[in-house]
């Protein structure tokens, strides 16, 4: 049966990590809840705490379809240190750099309470090390270092990924398009400047420049703007101030080009 996954905010019951007695029914019930509940949600892999089970109980999807059953795991063997990027079902669309062990050795058992041993790596190693954490009432967030945690938090209250720094840069990517707009607008100055030394069919190849020159600018401030705030949701510190400074040099931009649509206005047309 198809379960729901217990999410972030709500807090899963505080009675975990209790280790499997009975290999019974219920025990078989819970395996294939959590099965199909991966299937359900295209899911790499679940842990029982995270449909609301105490059980010590892990189920994961290998590549080739197959489920592996981890029935009270614990690892007894680890070996190196990677940070992998890691996104998890209780904090849905959001992600964080974790450490964690490179290799491992589990202890297990089956669902015939025989007694197994596994030694994984990569992915598979990080991924049964999330799940243990879920066995033990936890979740990724603990492995995270202060500015990572952070970072998370920062996603948790906008509820998005795109946060990538709490601090607020002094130069941004937007920065570009400005010096792209100040390029058309300095050049589209000087060619006015030529119309005192050009011939009357010059004139109207200098008029279609000219226009062409103001719409470019327009819509290089409307893309400027609408990138700019979609940039500005990335740091969480300073959104608000700025919020106001692309407001402000978007109201500055739009002054510019109107000075020089009143220049074309007044010298060509």
């Amino acid at each position: 049966m198809v379960k729901e996954i217990i999410k972030y905010p709500t807090t899963p019951s505080l009675e975990f990590g209790a280790n499997v007695r009975h290999f019974n029914q219920e025990l078989f019930d819970l395996i294939k809840d959590l099965k199909d509940t991966i299937e359900a949600n295209n899911l790499d892999a679940l842990s029982a705490f995270q449909i609301g089970s105490p059980y010590a109980v892990i189920v994961i999807k290998k590549d080739d379809g197959e489920f592996l059953e981890l029935i009270n795991p614990r690892i007894i063997k680890r070996e190196g240190t990677i940070t992998p990027v890691e996104s998890t079902a209780y904090f849905p669309g959001l992600s964080a750099k974790t450490k964690r062990y490179e290799k491992i050795k589990l202890m297990y058992e089956d669902r015939d309470a025989n007694q197994q041993f596994l030694e994984a790596e990569g992915d598979l190693a990080v991924t049964i090390q999330r799940k243990l954490d879920y066995v033990f009432g936890s979740n990724f967030r603990v492995r995270l270092d202060d500015n990572e945690r952070k970072l998370l938090d920062s996603k948790l209250e906008f509820g998005t990924d795109a946060i990538t720094d709490n601090g607020c840069p002094t130069t941004f990517k937007r920065d570009k398009l400005l010096h792209l707009i100040k390029f058309v607008f300095v050049a589209s100055l000087l060619a006015l400047i030529t119309k005192f030394f050009l011939s009357e069919e010059n004139l109207s190849i200098l008029k279609s420049a000219e226009n062409y020159a103001m719409l470019s600018i327009l819509i290089l401030t409307v893309i400027y703007f609408f990138y700019a705030i979609h940039e500005g949701k990335q740091y969480k510190n300073c959104s608000s101030c700025q919020i106001g400074n692309i407001i402000g040099v978007t109201g500055i931009t739009l002054a510019k080009l109107l000075v020089l649509f009143g220049a074309n206005y007044f010298l060509l047309w």
